[in-house]
């Protein structure tokens, strides 16, 4: 197994209950493929810092479930606009940034995409690897589907900002759409 000075270092943002720590640390060592019950293949991620925050309730029950599986992994309940300065340096920053403002749950000519009360939280993932002093060395971001085509009025025009940013920033993406249920998830 890598060392802890070896394997790559993770911010994960908008942490919900730990999606992506479990994805890429799986649960005390196992992996999520085996139902948690072999080891995982690899040693490779350790998550540094986490951020998880929801603006619209005074219990942060996701934050509160991410803090007890983790507890020794400084994490942040609070909103990222104002803790955005304390993410340390990091390899990887990874983030299920809020979607409500691009999902189904609402009409496509209601969603406000980049201009919604969540959707502006893009700009947060925008200012974290602009103030690295190093920028991480890769990105995995995820959202639904309805990205790609908002707002109504100029479909794709989220996306198309979200992806010049990156290229701003030096990066080379690479995108898909999948379908969770093609990989036995809901």
């Amino acid at each position: 197994m890598a060392s802890t000075s070896k394997k790559l270092r993770v911010v994960e943002l908008f942490a919900g209950v730990g999606g992506f720590r479990l994805g890429l640390e799986g649960w005390e060592g196992k992996s999520s493929i085996s139902g948690y019950s072999k080891k995982m293949s690899h040693d490779a991620y350790k998550v540094i810092w986490s951020n998880q925050y929801e603006p619209s309730t005074k219990m942060q029950h996701a934050s509160m479930v991410y803090e007890t599986k983790w507890p020794n992994t400084p994490h942040s309940s609070e909103d990222i606009e104002k803790v955005k300065d304390q993410v340390p340096e990091h390899d990887v920053l990874v983030g299920g940034f809020p979607c409500q403002d691009y999902s189904v749950a609402t009409t496509l000519r209601n969603s406000k995409g980049l201009l919604g009360k969540k959707g502006v939280l893009w700009w947060s993932i925008d200012a974290v690897i602009a103030k690295a002093k190093k920028k991480p060395r890769f990105l995995i971001l995820e959202n639904v589907d309805r990205l790609l085509s908002s707002p109504a009025g100029q479909r794709g025009r989220d996306f198309a900002v979200m992806l010049h940013s990156l290229n701003e920033h030096g990066y080379d993406v690479e995108w898909r759409v999948i379908n969770a249920a093609d990989y036995g998830m809901p």
